[in-house]
């Protein structure tokens, strides 16, 4: 697996309101050989998550926002594990959850 490319991601809606529902898409397109699992984690929420698998370097993970989340930008954390459990690097990014 190549360990230094990070994952593209994206997220529909860009930012989300409380109640609202969120998809986020990761694709790990660099990776080389095809890729077993993708795990997140939102360390502000305690929430570590196996993604769902789309393809063999792709997935996908639908989320509805708590009503009782903080309006505040939250940090997600990905990484991809191969068949042979080879991890990928850490790719942080960042969503806007609004009033």
């Amino acid at each position: 697996m190549n360990q230094h490319k990070e994952a593209r991601v994206s997220f529909k809606p860009e930012a989300g309101k409380r109640g609202e529902r969120v998809t986020m898409t990761v694709d790990y397109g660099d990776a080389g050989a095809a890729l077993d699992r993708s795990v997140l984690r939102i360390p502000a929420y305690g929430i570590y998550d196996v993604m769902k698998k789309e393809g063999d370097r792709s997935f996908s993970w639908s989320y509805a926002i708590p009503w009782e989340a903080q309006v505040k930008t939250y940090e997600i954390e990905l990484y991809a594990l191969d068949a042979n459990g080879n991890k990928s690097a850490v790719t942080k990014v960042h969503f806007q959850v609004t009033a």
